[in-house]
């Protein structure tokens, strides 16, 4: 089974004879690497034949990933032009999942599989995703069929069967979260939505690629553990690093909130008042997905978050990526306690009450605000810890 890498005229330069998703990876690790990652010597021996358990990762088959990412993203867009009502299946959750996310998904795994072997995954679509729905099944197999995928029924059931891993990723070598199509609802409306890949190692997350149409004209933003955050144009170009503002606001300048494309009225102003509490006016901005957080590190807006409520803890595949792009870039990302994001519990963020990702030194009055609006709801106890 074997899916050829889709190749457009526009897809990124060769650097050094490899397609990079980031200038001279190597040279920010210096010329040994850190023990995340393999020595580029080793790559052949690592990359066999056939699919096994993936205890090494080396820099430049990130790189590959991050050419995945690419073509994946550049692939959705031009599936979402055609997309049938019947490719898009409502979710008994109230929200929806079409065709293009199963079958990206499929092309993702399967084209990172070939790269890397059989690693551990955390995914959202499954089986199930759109079983039981001809039209969309249908759908997806001719959207696989146009993007050269030949590994038949057999390729499909192993790719969304091997998404499942759940429980703690602590002592799991390597493990992938994929969400083909972030924000969903977005891609199917014309809003925001991103495909997103992230890698955790022993649960910490070490490189991400998400692909963002909406963002920028349409990049791909990609990071390695200490290397910095790096937009790549969807339609080809150059490398910019992005660096997220850390000058304070100025007395009476406006903080920047990003709220759902869907919120309510109330849940508007409820966004508005977390934002006035910095002690500055609040302006929304409208964004879902990780393409929220992406916002910040863009300079669209100062603050995103996500709050758990009442819930079992937000799915991980939402915020892993996201949360390394982000602090890469220089943004504050933690919880309302003001600790980091525990990205390894397995498909939740059940150690968490918030993903919190600010500019320009507003993170710690977010914090608070939001800890505050937790007790003051019932979720957590007056006094007790943000968790």
């Amino acid at each position: 089974m074997a899916i050829g890498p889709v190749r457009s005229a526009t897809l990124a330069p060769t650097i050094g004879g490899a397609w990079r998703c980031y200038p001279d990876p190597m040279a920010s690790q210096g010329s040994d690497p850190t023990p995340e990652f393999s020595r580029p010597a080793e790559r052949e021996a690592a990359v066999g034949s056939s699919p096994s358990p993936a205890t090494t990762v080396d820099l430049d088959d990130l790189d590959l990933a991050c050419g995945v990412m690419h073509d994946a993203t550049n692939l959705a867009v031009a599936a979402r032009r055609d997309l049938p009502r019947d490719a898009i299946v409502d979710k008994s959750d109230g929200s929806v999942v079409t065709a293009v996310d199963v079958a990206l998904q499929v092309y993702i795994l399967t084209r990172l599989e070939e790269v890397f072997g059989a690693v551990p995954t955390i995914a959202e679509e499954d089986l199930g995703s759109i079983r039981g729905k001809p039209a969309a099944e249908a759908h997806c197999r001719r959207l696989l069929a146009e993007w050269g995928y030949d590994g038949g029924e057999a390729g499909i059931h192993r790719a969304l069967s091997s998404g499942g891993l759940d429980g703690s990723t602590r002592d799991v070598a390597f493990a992938w979260v994929l969400d083909p199509i972030d924000g969903t609802q977005g891609f199917v409306d014309g809003d925001h939505w991103c495909p997103c890949l992230a890698l955790l190692r022993r649960g910490e997350v070490v490189f991400a690629a998400n692909g963002h149409p909406t963002v920028r004209g349409g990049a791909l933003l990609t990071a390695v553990k200490d290397g910095g955050t790096w937009w790549y144009p969807l339609a080809g170009g150059e490398f910019e690093r992005a660096e997220v503002s850390q000058e304070p606001l100025r007395v009476g300048e406006s903080v920047r909130l990003v709220a759902p494309a869907r919120a309510t009225e109330s849940q508007m102003r409820a966004r508005a008042a977390v934002g006035c509490s910095t002690g500055h006016p609040c302006t929304l901005v409208h964004s879902d997905s990780q393409a929220k957080y992406a916002h910040v590190i863009a300079g669209l807006a100062d603050v995103a978050y996500s709050r758990r409520g009442g819930g079992p803890g937000k799915y991980v595949w939402d915020h892993a990526g996201a949360i390394l792009l982000a602090r890469e870039a220089g943004a504050w990302v933690g919880d309302t306690d003001g600790g980091d994001i525990d990205l390894s519990l397995g498909r939740r963020l059940g150690g968490n009450r918030a993903v919190i990702c600010t500019a320009r030194s507003l993170g710690p009055a977010v914090a608070r605000e939001l800890a505050a609006r937790d007790v003051a709801e019932g979720f957590t106890p007056a006094g007790g810890a943000g968790r």
